[in-house]
């Protein structure tokens, strides 16, 4: 019972030094990787735009528009089956576009009020205008404004 027992065999742990392990590790672990990476198959997928829904273009026509004040005024407008009731705020200066005495007011519309939408039947319906809608109902208003010269800048 004198003898001492060495529970590591030295023959077989010290035949491999640790840096050497390391590599041989790193290089099967890379090895194991770009196998993987290559007999992946990955599927591509069909791009999809951002809107889902397709853009229908809407059809705008002034109804009625009322001067109320040298900046504000009061307009129905019908966008596609709706119509839309909303005061707007308004600025109107001189302009010549630029050839020499061919004076004109251009109109800005600085703000539209809270729109009131109501359908075919006059009942009343959620808003539901856009930016672009807004933009739409803006460059009509100018447009009808200017033509029919319902402001004079002074």
């Amino acid at each position: 019972m004198n003898a001492k027992l060495n529970p590591i065999n030295p023959a077989v742990t010290h035949r491999v030094q640790p840096k050497r392990f390391l590599q041989v590790c790193t290089l099967s672990a890379l090895f194991t990787t770009g196998i993987v990476a290559l007999a992946y198959d990955q599927k591509t997928t069909e791009y999809k735009p951002p809107l889902a829904s397709e853009y229908i273009p809407s059809t705008y026509a002034v109804q009625t528009v009322e001067i109320t004040s040298l900046s504000t005024g009061y307009a129905v407008i019908q966008l596609d089956e709706f119509t839309l009731k909303f005061p707007f705020s308004y600025e109107a200066h001189k302009d010549e576009n630029g050839a020499v005495n061919y004076g004109f007011t251009a109109v800005e519309i600085k703000e539209l009020g809270q729109i009131k939408v109501f359908d075919e039947k006059g009942n009343p319906y959620r808003d539901f205008t856009d930016q672009l809608d807004h933009r739409n109902i803006n460059n009509l208003l100018i447009g009808f404004i200017e033509r029919n010269h319902l402001v004079e800048a002074v």
